[in-house]
């Protein structure tokens, strides 16, 4: 039911208005009447009105202005004027004020019954508007949290963007950071779950991290966070003072708000395990990073939680010193974490993880430009290169046949005292990039984004039972074709490759963490350390524990 107000300073008038629409039954009206502009105005303030019907001409407050009070408190109103022959024009302009229309005094009974029923139907068409709308919004807003983790996602994977571009992009999506200036970094991680807890209790647990971070950080600095991983969190930290320029990388600000977010780390750690009874782990970056270099940063910053402290529980550091840590070990010819690096090395260019692979060369071949590192350390890493790569092109004829017509691979077999390390090290990028070239000019573009896909998904999803059905629903793929696609492309089969991971990692957290096998075997998605224990003899032709013992 619709509510109609008649308002005109002629009781005749209104009285005769106010019986038409009462012996009108199909409008259903709930009927008003008033006999003056500042009556109306009373009615206005104690009742929603939907239609106003008015006389233009009033002493005192006239129609005019009785419309514009009308529109400042029910905007959808529609206001009615009635008007006589010398008011027409007077009637005519009011409508660029909001009237909805204007009706003749002389006009018959009818006229002014199709004016009132034209105002419902845009009142319901207006309405069933408004429903669309706030629909939209409501599916906006649920969406929203995906679509600002696919965004920053798209950006930490490398994606380039103009300022012009992310500050409309933050808009839209409602990202809380200033575009024109730089972020600090933090990475965030549960170190280890019980294992009576289910994927979604996990879920929970890590928002509830999420959650209690976000409020510390928000306290005194502006943040935005993206949970990237079942049990990984980044942070994106900028100065809560807007005035800050993207130069001015040294104000106090900048200081201020990095003190800050490092100091409160151990705070979040201790309400973690108090409340949520998590332990958690942080990495700070150390310097401000440009949005153009987010994705090398992130990436630098998350391989810090993959070797020497990162790997332990209930840590707190930051990338330099990690990076200074690594290069005292290498110094020292103590890097316990060589072996690993060159197995996540062949592991790269295996899969077609171009980034991945630059960085953790340009890590390993720093030796080679290092005067305090010995001559057989030196050599030692040659020879592991030169088998990571003879490894790979023994594998594709094709490939290896292509490569001897580009470089002269004698070079893999006996390094020459004529050849400096640094010509060893362009030699070794340079196979690398004919190598993922190759990839690129063999139709892998479009192929490549489904496997690069696919492994992010495991290598996100490495806790939970990883099956065929669920990775090809997570690209969007028949499971048969995806299979038959990913061996095609890659050599080796899906379920190969998981085991192959499972147990690269497995090998990681038995050599460099003191996690014990049921922990382990949790967070490589095992139901029980037995299963992880079979699966992982299977793979070594030893068990967790005799593998263990090796580090020793």
């Amino acid at each position: 039911m619709y509510r109609l107000l008649i308002v005109d300073d002629l009781p005749i008038i209104v009285d005769g208005l106010l019986e038409l629409f009462e012996q009108t039954v199909h409008l259903e009206l709930d009927v008003m009447k008033a006999y003056s502009g500042e009556e109306a105005l009373g009615v206005l303030q104690n009742h929603r009105i939907d239609i106003v019907i008015s006389d233009i001409k009033m002493p005192g407050l006239e129609g005019i202005e009785l419309l514009r009070e009308i529109k400042s408190q029910w905007p959808s109103c529609k206001v009615i004027f009635l008007t006589g022959y010398n008011e027409f024009h007077y009637a005519r302009s009011a409508i660029t004020y909001g009237g909805f229309e204007y009706i003749l005094k002389i006009e018959s009974d009818e006229r002014i019954i199709e004016s009132v029923e034209r105002a419902i139907k845009k009142i319901e068409e207006e309405h069933d508007q408004q429903q669309m709308i706030t629909k939209a919004q409501t599916k906006m807003r649920l969406a929203l949290p995906s679509l600002q983790k696919d965004y920053m996602w798209g950006l930490f994977q490398g994606k380039q963007e103009t300022e012009r571009q992310l500050k409309q992009a933050f808009k839209e999506i409602d990202i809380p950071l200033d575009a024109g200036m730089p972020v600090y970094l933090l990475l965030g991680r549960v170190d280890a779950w019980k294992e009576m807890f289910t994927t979604p209790d996990k879920a929970l647990l890590t928002y509830a991290f999420q959650n209690i971070c976000d409020e510390y950080l928000s306290e005194h600095v502006r943040c935005f966070s993206v949970v990237y991983d079942l049990s990984k969190i980044v942070w994106l930290i900028q100065p809560k003072n807007k005035e800050q320029s993207f130069t001015d990388l040294d104000s106090l600000e900048w200081v201020k708000a990095y003190r800050y977010a490092s100091g409160m780390l151990e705070t979040v750690q201790g309400t973690c395990k108090k409340l949520l009874n998590l332990p958690v782990s942080f990495v700070l970056g150390s310097e401000q990073t440009a949005w153009s270099s987010i994705s090398d940063r992130f990436h630098s910053i998350k391989y810090c939680f993959v070797y020497g402290h990162g790997l332990s529980s209930e840590v707190i550091m930051t990338d330099k010193d990690i990076h200074e840590h690594d290069s005292h070990e290498m110094g020292n010819h103590h890097d316990f974490f060589y072996h690993t690096r060159v197995q996540l090395l062949m592991t790269c260019l295996e899969n077609n993880h171009r980034e991945q692979f630059s960085k953790l060369y340009v890590e390993l071949t720093a030796i080679w430009g290092d005067s305090l590192t010995p001559y057989e350390r030196k050599i030692e890493l040659y020879h592991s290169l030169s088998a990571v790569f003879l490894s790979h092109m023994n594998k594709n004829r094709e490939i290896r046949d292509y490569m001897n017509t580009l470089l002269d691979l004698d070079k893999l077999f006996q390094q020459s005292d004529s050849t400096s390390w640094s010509d060893l090290t362009q030699y070794f990028w340079q196979m690398a990039e004919i190598l993922f070239d190759w990839n690129a000019s063999h139709g892998m573009q479009l192929p490549d984004e489904v496997i690069t896909k696919v492994h992010r998904y495991i290598e996100e999803h490495i806790s939970n039972d990883i099956s065929l059905t669920a990775l090809a629903d997570y690209v969007g793929l028949n499971p048969s074709y995806l299979s038959r696609l990913y061996k095609q492309i890659t050599g080796v089969g899906l379920s190969k490759y998981v085991n192959d991971y499972r147990n690269l990692l497995a090998k990681e957290m038995l050599l460099n963490t003191s996690m014990k096998v049921n922990e382990i075997a949790g967070v490589l998605g095992y139901n029980s350390a037995l299963a992880f224990i079979r699966f992982f003899k299977k793979q070594n032709e030893k068990t967790p524990q005799e593998y263990r013992m090796l580090r020793s």
